[in-house]
């Protein structure tokens, strides 16, 4: 193509094209591409400059990306690279529309943008991927109506086939993203499990729970022994078949919270008074939410109450289901005076907040956990109360 007014042949068309087509099949990167776009429209086209832009995250404005001439001196490097906004200059117009442009005089052109120097004719072509342009391939020339039509026909079908490599190669990507999504979101999930199995087998609970019990034994109160340590065995053996499910039944999340306050009941005696009300659960005893939230607040609100007082509490916790969702309320109310605050425990500061718990389960599942929270004080702080609302997804058939 040195002599511009010489017509191509459909053979040597077809060679050009071949040459374009075989020299990006061992390319991996898109970056790789573009620059052996640009350098094939050098050695091949005999164009003075190639230059590739891309569109930007935004998709409001074009970006050089690969360039061969005056803008690279050397190397894989562009000098001072331009950013055109859609639908100004020749190439944003093209971005804009998806329509080539043949410029042959650029001094009768009123959008043309100077890039480094002012050039007399300019070719450019859309990149199309599924019918959308993600990019422009231009160039410009000092001649005037140095660009033929010919040129036009080869840069669109050159434009075509580096279009299928780079949606190939961002296809793989993708997947390579998704893999790797994919794996963290396992790796959460792993940790989800770790931490929740930590908290609810925790020495502090486990060592409390056994010492309020040895209290019964050196008592010699058979009944209460043996009755807590019943308990306290059903509630272990269910923590340790929970730890792999996703999901529990709603009447066994109801008996476990039983449990759990009666040990924490034993371990406070009468400064602890809890209710719980199954609500409308026999209407739905295949109701189903996500395993783990409801223990762990629990605990928080507990530990967190006692912390600030010494230990008088009053809770009341109780499901609502429907079709669709299960509404679990908890509230603690805490009876001492708040005048003088108790110093925070370490245990109470070791615990993983509930908020976490929820916000973690939303993101590796879509369970949509929503939350609402409620605080008041009495105004001669003899009392404070907190109420959480939980809304779970029912996951009865799911």
């Amino acid at each position: 193509m040195k002599n511009r007014k010489t017509p191509i042949s459909p053979a040597e068309i077809e060679e050009i094209l071949l040459h374009f087509s075989d020299s990006i099949t061992e390319l991996e990167t898109e970056e790789e591409i573009l620059w052996d776009m640009v350098k094939n429209c050098i050695s091949i086209l005999d164009f003075e400059d190639a230059v590739v832009y891309l569109l930007d995250r935004t998709g409001k404005y074009l970006e050089q990306k690969a360039a061969i001439g005056p803008k690279n001196p050397e190397g894989q490097k562009i000098l001072n690279p331009l950013r055109i906004k859609i639908g100004e200059g020749i190439t944003g117009q093209v971005a804009f529309t998806g329509i080539p442009r043949l410029i042959a005089d650029t001094r009768l052109e009123p959008n043309y943008i100077k890039d480094d120097v002012c050039r007399l004719s300019e070719i450019a072509v859309p990149i199309l991927l599924m019918g959308k342009v993600i990019g422009v391939i231009d160039s410009e020339n000092s001649q005037p109506d140095f660009f033929t039509n010919q040129h036009l026909k080869i840069l669109l079908a050159v434009a075509s086939i580096y279009a299928g490599r780079i949606a190939h190669i961002r296809a793989l990507e993708t997947i390579k993203e998704s893999e790797l999504e994919r794996w963290k979101i396992k790796q959460k999930a792993t940790r989800l499990q770790m931490e929740v199995l930590s908290a609810q087998l925790s020495p502090h609970f486990v060592f409390n729970s056994l010492n309020a019990i040895q209290h019964y034994i050196l008592l010699e109160d058979k009944i209460k022994s043996l009755r807590f340590l019943s308990i306290f065995g059903k509630l272990l053996r269910y923590f340790m078949s929970q730890i792999h499910e996703e999901s529990v039944l709603v009447q066994e999340e109801l008996q476990m919270l039983d449990w759990y306050l009666q040990l924490q009941k034993l371990r406070y005696e009468n400064k602890l008074i809890y209710k719980i009300s199954s609500g409308n659960i026999k209407n739905h005893p295949q109701a189903r939410i996500p395993a783990i939230i409801v223990q762990s607040l629990i605990e928080n609100l507990l530990e967190e109450n006692i912390s600030k007082s010494d230990g008088n509490s009053k809770i009341e916790l109780g499901f609502h289901i429907s079709a669709t969702e299960v509404k679990f309320n908890v509230t603690i109310n805490n009876l001492s005076s708040l005048n003088h605050q108790a110093a925070t425990s370490t245990y109470f500061k070791s615990l993983t907040p509930w908020q976490e718990y929820v916000s973690l389960l939303n993101e590796i599942r879509p369970f949509e956990i929503r939350s609402e929270v409620v605080e008041k004080t009495a105004q001669d702080k003899s009392s404070s109360l907190k109420s959480v609302k939980l809304i779970f997804p029912n996951l009865a058939h799911k």
